[in-house]
This record gives C-alpha cells, structure tokens and sequence, in this order.
C-alpha cells in the first residue's frame, strides 16, 4: 500500500514538474529568455517593449469606478475591444516579466496589470457570458490566446483562484478546440489557433486531459485536403472555403503550429503521428516559391494586403522565423535545408532590417544563423509551380520572378470582409506580379496608390467593379508545367458575366508570352482594355520605344516587352494619390501619391473578338530589348479561341492551350478537350505534359505529330496508344486536380 502511493506520488510530482517545463519554456519564448543585453537588436526591442507598456498603463484609467481600462476601447458590442484589451494587458505583463528593463519586475505596474485583468474578468471576458457579441473569432481565439500568455507571464504571482477564475474564461469559449461558433468543426487555421488557446490554458492550470485532447485535435490539420481547407498536395493553401491564402492563414497556420510542436517537443502531450512529416513539404513545397528573397507574395495573402502594417516583407520574414522554429525540432538533414534556405533569405533581403518586428528569442536565433559558418546559404531557387488547387502560378529564374493570379468557378476572386480590401475587384482577373531588384515594389504603399482596374495582366471592363468571394463563370484556370516551364490559361468570365476573354501565359527562361483572344464585353457602353503593365516607379526612369511598336523598355530595374504581330497599344506615367482607409476602413486617411508607368491595349468599345500579344523581358536592358525584338526566341502558332500556342526555338518548346472540347491541331499538337499541353525536345528525348485546367476528369486524346522510338518513363494516367508515326496517348485526369501529367519518349 505505502510503496502504491509512493508511485502515485512521485508521478504526480513529475508531472507537476513537467507541466511547469513547458510554462517557462512558453514564458522564455514571450519574453527572450536569456537574451544577450550587448546585442543591439535586443536593447532596441528592450527599449519597444518597455515603451508599449509603459504608453498603456500612462493611458490607462485607474479609477476604481472605471466603466472602461481605456477610453479607445470602451465598446461592449465591438469584440475585437476585448481582444485589444487583452493585448494591452499582455503588453504590461510582457513589461513586467523581461528583464534588461526599468519596468522588469515593477510592483506598480503588476499592480496595474493584476487590475485590469480582475476589471476584464468582471465585465467583459468571463466564464458566465450567456451571449456572444459581433466577431466569433475574438471570443474563441483572439481574446483566449493572449489570456493564455497573460497567464503565463503572471502564473508565479496569481493566486490560484485568480488563475481558475480566468482560465474558466477560457474554457468557457474554448471548451472543445475541435469546435468553432458553438457547432462549426474548426478546419485550418482556426483549429490551430484554438488548439493554441487550448494548450495554454491546459497548461496554466495543469489539465492532462485537456492538454492530450488538444494535441490529439492538431492531428487533422496535418492531413492533405482535396476540397476545403487547409494543404493541397500540389502545394496549394486554401482558407474560407475558396481563398488562396497560403501567406494569410496559412502563415498564422504555420506559426502557432511550430509554437505548439516546439513547445510539447519532448513532453508526454508531443504530437508524435506521422502526419507531422507534412509540416516540412509544406515549408518546401508550399512555403519557399511564394518567398521572393524574403517578401511573401501578395497574390496568396487576401484581405491581409490592404493592411498597412502587414506588407509583403513583414509578413516573408515572420514566415522565415516560424521556419526557423520548426528547425529547431525537425530531422537534422531537413533542418539544415531549412537553415539554409532562412540564410539565403535573410541575405538577400537588404530592403527590410532582419530583426525588425521580431521578439527577442526569434532575434537571438536568426543572430545565431546568420553568425553561423557551418551554415551555408542556398542558392537562388529557380523553378515552376503551378498552384492549381489556388489557381496561382509561380516561376522564379535566375534574378526574377512571376507570378499569376487567377480565379475560376472553384476559387474565389477576392476576400473583402471586415471592411478590409475594398478595392481588390481585378486582382485575380489575371494579374501578373513581376518580381526583381526592386524589392520595395509592392511593399512602398502600392495597393493604397495602385489604380485598381490597371492591374498588370488584367482583362477589364473600364470602370467595372465586382463583388467579394465570388466565382469566375468559367472552370478554366490552371497550367501545365515540365523542366522548370509552364504554360497556363485561364478563361476570364468575372462576376456579372459582362465579359469573355481567353487568357494564356507561357514562361521561359528569359521571357514570358501572353496571349489572349475572343475578348467581347455584353454591354454596348462598355470599354475593354487588357494591362500589359502597371509598374510603380521612383526618380523617373527613362521608358523608350520603338518607332514601329514592336519592342518597350523601362528602366530601373531593366524591363523589356516584345509586340509581335499587334503593336497598337498605349502607355502613360501619371501620379496617384490614395489612402490606406481607402482599402482597409481601419487604415489611415493620409492621402500618398506615387508614380505608376501603364502599358495597355485598348480594345475600344464592347469588343466582340479582340485579342493581344506580347512578352515580358525581365532584366532585359535597352540594347537587349531591341536585339530581341529583331530576332526573337520565340513564334507564336496561333492565338484564336481554340488554341493559345507558341513555340520557344531556343528551349525546343512548343506549348499549346486548347479552349473547346473538340479535336483542335495547333503547333503539331491535338487535343479533343480542353486541355495545356507542353512538348520539349532534347538530347534525343521527347518530354511531354498534359493537364486539365478543368479540373473536370473527363479523359483527353492527344496527337503529336513526330513519332518515338520508345517509352522511357510516365504517369500511370497516361495509356500509350501508338508510338508512330504519330504519337498518339490518352490521358486520365481523373484525381490530379489539375496536377501535370508527365510522359517522356526517346526519339527515332
């Protein structure tokens, strides 16, 4: 009997111990642990930290009859007051937690900060609140997770009654995490962030089995989806059903997911299933082609672009020190490629300071990387990716990159809710994002100043609008892509169904080609311009032309396009002036102005069959530009409403989309269906993708018209059915979503 409780106590100690392990490794994470003092980095976030509290607590109202802690936030139908005044209060505790600053350890400042959370639980955060107001997600996730930090930065001065009184809050709200707006599954980011709230709570108070289930629930996160959702084997990211949003949620997705894995590592609640291993592709796959030297792409970020504190390079780098954490728990081999990878960014980012915005631990560790010889930097990641569970496309060469945004009748245009992105109507009708030395592109308070229906890429109707989270008319949009080439397409029937237009791109390596056709507007007074560009530009960069309109260039940093075959088009440099409250209701109403240099065609009133072509030349110089335009690397074979075809003579490239499901020839290929197809021809080998921008299932025929000797590789959804003297196959799409289908052949 007495040795049977002697066990029971001894593992009721060591759980206590370890309960208190993971309190002070989350309390380290929040406050820097033992962060170097001589840093300079550390003195200027010391010096942040102290000012944001001690700004809250100067501001704050202390009066023992106070109906609200701050004025600003005296609301009780608005719930994101009650997450701010969380944020506040964490801001006091973090004060008052951190050493190496005059408020660390403060008995006046806990006094304030123990107040405040006591006026929170008595009057609007608590475990008795019958009727949740405004925004579900303050409630479950935005208020509970900064409660949980509070709890964890004051845990050793709270009594206990004070701690059970507010994790009872938390619990009130975050009962099951598996659950969201009292029925709802929670999916994606959301399940994470209430796992987060969750785990904290569980830990402050010491609940086993809350703490398992909250770990277990993690579990569904890890899954690949193939609707909804969450990660897409293709490297996709969707959030809100049918949004892109891989640098939005996904990047919240990410961070509190290494927060949680990092802190549970080692513990009895570590997530050990062997759905974690998706974590490290994701970072690979999903993660690392929209990083443009250490800038996360808009076009995967929603409603988050029109907020002006969150631009592409804050949001690139705070997705960097996420993958630094995952580094710090992952396989050694993967872990260095990561560290690697966080090098190269890092390094090559010389518009953002590496440790701005960071905390003091994350500022430590991405110090310790950079200061690491051991580690080496990775070297520019060339490639193609074709997103189609998203609809984006991504290609990097060597000093730039691309990237389109499209939208079909799976993914959604655009996110405008919560008053946020109010002017985002064309931003996936095509548009192109071109990536190089000027780094600052879109980060220098472009979407505030950008004219929103001159969009580079775009197709639009002038003065058109369109309405938030709606789908395109049409099922076409996606890409096929093979040896680091992609051609995509996409048939643009935007919201209102007011417009048709056929959209194709085709990305080498020193050029993109675009081509569209069968553009018509419905309405008679409507006017149609396709924008081949829409550049912002600072000290007035030289633009030159050719007399004859056949090639442009835009200085700073060197562009060129090609015009073959059209060469009407139209150009402007204007400035424009805008606000962020423009975009965002929650912006500031300080009007900037910007230069912006426009490159358009303009297809004149309700066209019934336009078209346009032309190539984008990244890093191309002036002289460059001409000598291409004189003898350029490619051809176009057919720009009509049944094909899009090019071929690229250089790379041995013919690449060819077909826009009807009936048997089309185009470039010495034929499909019976809608279908991208990509041939090259090499070293005495004949490459081959096909894939269903449809997404619709339904088998394609393809004929090339070259025989091969024999088969050297395929997909298992590819049937050979003759190999001369006409190549002929059938494909099977059926479960790619829209993922490229490979064949390769060895010539006669």
């Amino acid at each position: 009997m007495k040795r049977t409780l002697l066990l029971v106590l001894c593992a009721a100690t060591l759980q206590a111990d370890e309960f208190d392990t993971l309190r002070l490794r989350w309390r380290n994470t929040l406050t820097g642990g033992a962060s170097d003092l001589s840093v300079p980095q550390i003195r200027s976030r010391l010096a942040s930290i102290e000012s944001t509290a001690r700004s809250n607590w100067d501001r704050m109202d202390k009066f023992a009859d106070r109906r609200a802690l701050w004025s600003d936030l005296a609301s009780a139908s608005n719930s994101s007051q009650i997450t701010s005044n969380f944020r506040r209060i964490r801001d006091m505790a973090l004060a008052w937690a951190t050493p190496g600053q005059a408020l660390h350890a403060s008995g006046d400042l806990l006094a304030a900060t123990r107040s405040a959370l006591d006026w929170m639980e008595a009057n609007r955060y608590h475990a008795r609140v019958t009727v949740k107001y405004d925004n579900w997600w303050d409630w479950e996730i935005g208020a509970p997770i900064e409660l949980g930090n509070i709890l964890t930065l004051l845990h050793e001065v709270l009594t206990p009654e004070e701690i059970a009184r507010q994790a009872a809050a938390i619990d009130r709200f975050v009962a099951d995490p598996r659950i969201m707006i009292t029925s709802t599954v929670s999916t994606g980011a959301n399940r994470v962030w209430k796992c987060k709230a969750a785990i904290l709570r569980a830990v402050a108070v010491r609940d086993e089995a809350k703490l398992k289930l909250s770990s277990d629930a993690l579990d569904p996160v890890f899954a690949y989806v193939v609707s909804g959702d969450g990660f897409y084997e293709d490297g996709s990211f969707i959030q809100h059903g049918r949004h892109p949003y891989t640098g939005g949620y996904g990047k919240s997705l990410l961070a509190d997911l290494a927060d949680l894995l990092y802190l549970l590592n080692g513990s009895a609640w570590e997530f050990r299933q062997p759905s974690r291993d998706n974590l490290y592709r994701w970072i690979f796959e999903s993660f690392e082609p929209v990083l443009y030297r250490g800038a996360m792409m808009d076009m995967v970020r929603g409603r988050e672009v029109s907020r002006s504190g969150s631009t592409d390079h804050a949001v690139g780098h705070a997705t960097a020190a996420s993958i630094l954490r995952v580094s710090q728990f992952a396989p050694a081999e993967l872990a260095a490629s990561m560290r690697s990878m966080l090098k190269a960014f890092y390094l090559s980012d010389d518009s953002r300071d590496w440790a701005a915005g960071r905390s003091m631990e994350e500022i430590m560790a991405i110090r310790q990387l950079l200061n690491d010889s051991a580690v080496e930097r990775r070297g520019e990641l060339t490639g193609s990716w074709v997103f189609a569970s998203m609809d984006r496309i991504v290609h990097l060469r060597p000093g730039w990159g691309f990237g389109i945004a499209m939208h079909s009748s799976r993914v959604y245009n655009f996110e405008s809710i919560n008053s946020e992105n109010l002017r985002a109507w064309h931003t996936a009708d095509g548009m192109t994002f071109l990536f190089n030395s000027d780094l600052t592109q879109y980060t220098d308070n472009y979407w505030p100043t950008a004219d929103p229906q001159r969009l580079a890429g775009t197709t639009v109707i002038t003065g058109s609008t369109a309405r938030q989270s709606q789908l395109n008319g049409s099922s076409i949009a996606g890409g096929v892509s093979i040896d680091g080439f992609t051609g995509a397409m996409m048939q643009l029937r935007p919201d209102g169904r007011q417009m048709d237009a056929r959209k194709s791109w085709f990305l080498f390596d020193n050029e993109v080609v675009a081509l569209g056709s069968g553009i018509q507007a419905m309405q008679a007074a409507s006017t149609v311009a396709t924008i081949v560009e829409n550049r912002l530009v600072r000290d007035e960069p030289p633009f030159a032309r050719a007399e004859d309109g056949t090639w442009a260039h835009l200085a700073s940093p060197d562009t060129g396009y090609y015009f073959p075959g059209e060469k009407d088009w139209k150009q402007e440099r204007v400035s424009r002036t805008g606000s962020w409250s423009l975009i965002n209701a929650g912006g500031s109403a300080t009007n900037l102005t910007r230069r912006f240099h426009s490159i358009w065609f303009d297809h004149g009133i309700a066209p019934g069959d336009a078209s346009y072509a032309y190539a984008v030349l990244p890093g191309a110089s002036e002289a460059e530009t001409q000598g291409y335009a004189a003898t350029p690397e490619f051809t176009v074979v057919e720009n009509s409403a049944a094909a899009h075809a090019v071929t690229e003579m250089t790379l041995g490239i013919t690449a060819a989309n077909f826009w009807s499901n009936t048997v089309h020839s185009s470039g010495g290929v034929s499909s019976d269906r809608v279908a991208c197809v990509l041939l090259r021809a090499r070293d005495g080998q004949l490459h081959l993708g096909v894939a269903d921008p449809t997404q619709a299932s339904a088998p394609i025929h393809i004929e090339i018209e070259r025989g091969a000797a024999a088969v050297l590789e395929k997909d298992d959804a590819i049937t050979i059915d003759q190999l001369s003297p006409t190549l002929k196959l059938t494909v099977h799409p059926e479960g790619a979503l829209g993922r490229t289908l490979r064949a390769s052949f060895t010539l006669p």
